[in-house]
């Protein structure tokens, strides 16, 4: 036992040890994003647009502050046909980036590849050409505007002995401008199409000195001269480990970029190593893999216009690498299994270590919709806390929407679930929508969250989704439409003529009233979301009806559907009781033993 004493003061020198390690910054658990925040800095990966990885999307989200897609921003896959576009995985990419607060780069209008059939084998002369570039660059830039906080406007434009590459755009008709114009009028065009992009020229064998990036370079200084709109260049920096000396050169092309006031990304980052059948490197070819991966990052960490690094993918599990390098792989920093490598630790350890720098602040994050539980609504009696199947209500305060008010037209006897590129999911299923403005939507809950306790509801603006909310799901929650949609005061009422029932015209005592509610809940026949009734059997309320007016039971002649009423709209016939009192008496309605809130009422005679 008497060595304790002498061993004492070890374990506390151990434990403090351990202590200082716990209360540091962590620095072993630092996420490659969280090093990159830490220094003002955007670390970014190609999103090769699949959703059907969630370990791809989760470790991108983790690790990556920005993302790029890969291809589905380019001309051919955007733009199958003339007279189409199609946003949708590109729309999916910034909607899931936006959610993780990730920001997007795209890539590119302008490249000699990806050119659709339509368009390779037409015969467009340079004025159809022009016309169609402005156009798509002005329809694609002017939908992103606000979500693509930068662009690659034209890419590889250049060859690599500096002369001007042949292309459908430049001289294979081209678009009729001489020389770099054509690249001059696709940056004016995408600056007019989105005023607050940052616009990137991006090119490869360009990362060093030499002929093709002196090209790049007096071009960039000519456009700076006249103003046209540039501000940076993207080096692709697609390598091998023969790269190991290309350092320098790297370093003296990223000091003279940026002496011209321009900001550089490092946009395609991989760097390729002989690999066996079986797609695995040697541990030492790793190890120089990871050590030209530090390399990179210490260069341009060091200049304040030198603001994003980016690999052309991150994982090895989905590479373009092996299919162009035969023999060659791993060129990513994490392997196939999502596990990082040793040029990812570099990568990290580079930013970590890198010095602080005064660099341009970071572009804001993706706006997101935001939306709060309380401002969704009865449409009838504005009660919220929860929703009905089929009940017809109003979100307040949606912070993103169309900018003048939409109605819904009807078609094929169905209301639209898309206004103006808003939406309102309930559960992921698109609710059928009545009208909509920046602010307000009203939309119609789906009959299929009567299976439910609870629905989780987003709204999306633009392909681009709010948090979710989460709402209890009732079996009624019914609510009376009143005349001045206020929720109280007169019922909206006819006579069993269709005569509007009000304060200057009062119905009789025993006559017949017809008023309109919303929230009964499920129906039979079963609901069907946003279609209008137009024949039978009408849809009636699982739950049974009752009515008071002025405290006094009223005889329910008739509550469901009616023709011209979309589903969740109820009509209810009631006779006024001949012993009722004059004047404006209260009217509530019970679905199933739920009753109306307070406030309505109808005017007696």
């Amino acid at each position: 036992m008497g060595f304790l004493p002498v061993l004492a003061p070890v374990l506390r020198t151990l434990a403090a040890a351990l202590l200082l390690l716990l209360v540091r910054p962590g620095l072993f658990a630092q996420t490659l994003r969280e090093a990159a925040e830490r220094r003002n800095f955007l670390v970014g990966a190609a999103h090769n647009g699949s959703f059907s990885d969630s370990t791809y999307l989760e470790t991108m989200a983790r690790e990556y502050n920005q993302v790029e897609p890969e291809n589905a921003t380019k001309f051919q896959p955007l733009r199958p046909s003339r007279e189409q576009f199609n946003f949708s995985v590109p729309d999916q990419i910034i909607a899931n980036a936006a959610q993780r607060g990730q920001l997007v780069r795209g890539h590119t209008f302008i490249w000699h590849q990806a050119v659709p059939n339509w368009l390779a084998n037409g015969t467009f002369t340079p004025a159809q050409l022009s016309d169609i570039l402005r156009e798509h660059i002005l329809t694609v830039g002017a939908r992103y505007r606000g979500k693509i906080y930068a662009w690659d406007v034209v890419n590889e434009a250049f060859n690599d002995n500096g002369t001007l590459r042949s292309t459908l755009w430049y001289d294979q008709p081209g678009i009729g401008r001489q020389g770099t114009g054509y690249i001059e009028q696709a940056f004016r065009w995408a600056r007019e199409a989105d005023p607050k992009a940052l616009l990137f020229y991006n090119d490869y064998s360009a990362e060093g000195v030499n002929v093709k990036s002196d090209a790049i370079l007096g071009m960039a200084r000519d456009f700076r001269a006249r103003g046209v709109p540039i501000d940076g260049i993207g080096l692709q920096a697609h390598w091998g480990l023969s790269n190991q000396g290309s350092i320098a050169s790297l370093d003296n092309n990223i000091r003279r970029i940026t002496d011209l006031g321009l900001q550089v990304h490092i946009t395609e980052l991989d760097v390729r190593v002989p690999v066996n059948a079986a797609g695995v490197a040697s541990a030492a070819d790793l190890a120089a893999q990871a050590t030209l991966y530090r390399s990179v990052a210490d260069t341009c960490l060091k200049y304040p216009l030198c603001t994003s690094i980016q690999t052309w993918g991150y994982t090895d599990k989905y590479s373009w690498i092996p299919g162009f390098y035969p023999g060659f792989g791993a060129a990513l920093p994490m392997d196939a299994a999502f596990q990082p490598k040793p040029a990812y630790t570099a990568m990290r350890d580079a930013l970590l270590a890198a010095p602080p720098v005064d660099r341009p602040a970071l572009p804001a994050p993706i706006e997101l919709p935001v939306i709060a539980a309380r401002g969704l609504v009865s449409a009838a009696s504005y009660q919220g806390s929860a929703v009905a199947p089929g009940e017809i209500v109003v979100l307040f305060g949606a912070t993103q929407g169309p900018a003048s008010l939409l109605t819904a037209l009807v078609t094929g006897n169905r209301l639209p679930t898309d206004l103006g590129r808003a939406r309102l999911f309930f559960d992921n299923v698109p609710a059928p929508l009545l009208y909509g403005v920046k602010g307000q939507v009203s939309a119609i809950v789906p009959f299929a969250v009567a299976t439910r306790q609870q629905t989780v509801v987003q709204y999306e603006y633009e392909g681009i989704r709010s948090l979710p909310v989460t709402l209890p799901v009732v079996e009624a929650k019914p609510g009376l439409f009143t005349w001045d949609a206020s929720g109280k005061g007169p019922v909206a009422s006819l006579t069993a003529s269709y005569v509007p029932i009000t304060r200057e015209a009062p119905i009789d005592k025993g006559d017949v009233a017809l008023m309109f509610l919303t929230g009964a809940g499920q129906t039979g026949p079963v609901g069907v979301d946003g279609q209008i009734v137009s024949s039978t059997p009408l849809p009636v309320p699982n739950g049974i009806v009752t009515a008071t007016v002025g405290g006094i039971a009223a005889e329910v002649l008739y509550a469901g559907g009616a023709a011209g009423l979309v589903n969740g709209g109820i009509q209810v016939n009631l006779r006024i009781p001949s012993n009722v009192g004059s004047g404006e008496q209260p009217v509530v309605i019970s679905v199933g033993g739920v009753a109306s809130p307070a406030g309505p009422t109808i005017p007696v005679r």
